[in-house]
């Protein structure tokens, strides 16, 4: 059966990705910002999904919160982590209490904006939500890492009772990847099709400025070096404007 995406994945989704370095990203994004000016104060985990990139802030001692448009991924992360406060919004427009410090987003979660205009809508309302010189910070799949993003196109195996098997494909005449995600449990099984469009280092750089973002920076993991054209995946820091 098929289903709309991040609906039936949010059961399944933890399973699958048990091994992935949330943490690790998390350390890297909090030294990265802290050394372009991050001094602390409440966090913002945009497209939080199961609250992966949520859970190693908190227990660092952060104040987060975190947005996301599917339902399913949030009664997810609500239930792992009742003391962060959780929001389902569109990252292309929304409205939340607070200004941040710090908004992050992580695995590749902002490639699912497909085109320039949401892209920019979504850096929009970043911006309207951080503090005066506040810090963005993400990861992005560029062009090189969507053109290959695993061996053979395929991620299959087992994770615990759950079986997985996704295919990835570029399409050179979108510009777009898709990944049809098929899983398998103990409830049945699904299929999830997702698309994601690259960001190259200079479609962040323009985009960003575009957005009224000032010292924007595109680097590497785990070294924070500036990024080379070929990488597969890039991390982006920016800053808000500070007031004359």
């Amino acid at each position: 059966m098929e289903r709309a995406p991040f609906t039936r994945l949010a059961d399944v989704y933890d399973a699958i990705m048990a091994d992935v370095e949330y943490a690790g990203w998390i350390d890297f994004v909090l030294l990265e910002a802290s050394e372009r000016g991050f001094r602390g104060g409440r966090l913002l985990d945009l497209g939080c999904g199961t609250g992966n990139a949520t859970a190693p802030a908190l227990a660092r001692g952060y104040v987060v919160d975190g947005m996301d448009l599917s339902e399913a991924m949030l009664n997810v992360a609500r239930r792992k982590l009742p003391d962060a406060a959780f929001h389902r919004a569109d990252v292309r427009d929304f409205e939340l209490p607070h200004r941040y410090a710090l908004i992050y987003s992580v695995f590749d979660a902002l490639n699912n904006l497909l085109a320039d205009d949401d892209f920019l809508a979504m850096a929009g309302n970043v911006l309207r939500h951080l503090r005066p010189g506040g810090c963005f910070a993400f990861d992005v799949n560029t062009t090189a890492g969507l053109k290959r993003l695993w061996d053979e196109g395929r991620a299959e195996g087992w994770a615990g009772e759950v079986y997985y098997r996704w295919i990835h494909r570029y399409h050179p005449e979108s510009g777009l990847a898709s990944v049809e995600a098929y899983c398998r449990d103990q409830a049945g099984e699904f299929t999830e099709l997702h698309y994601e469009r690259p960001y190259d280092p200079p479609d962040l750089r323009r985009l960003l400025t575009a957005a009224g973002f000032e010292s924007i920076e595109v680097v590497r993991y785990p070294d924070g070096r500036t990024a080379a054209a070929y990488e597969p995946r890039v991390w982006v820091f920016a800053r808000a404007p500070q007031p004359s």
